[in-house]
């Protein structure tokens, strides 16, 4: 259709899919890292209020998003 053989477009397909996927890691890991330094930020405000269970629920929320607890 465009004067490109199918080989071709498969392989153009194939970038353009892997640069589909990093640009979606990157939005994850910017994601993850932004959703972190608020949940540490609100942590450290809440401890030294001393509301422990709010700076708990943030280490929870924090542990659940990082997946370190399986």
């Amino acid at each position: 259709m465009w004067g490109v053989c199918n080989s071709s477009a498969d392989d153009y397909i194939a970038v353009a899919r892997k640069r589909l996927d990093e640009d979606c890691r990157m939005t994850r890991e910017a994601f993850m890292a932004e959703a972190l330094a608020g949940y540490r930020s609100i942590r450290e405000q809440a401890e030294r209020r001393g509301q422990l269970m709010c700076a708990k629920t943030c280490l929870d929320s924090m542990v659940e998003l990082t997946a370190i607890k399986k």
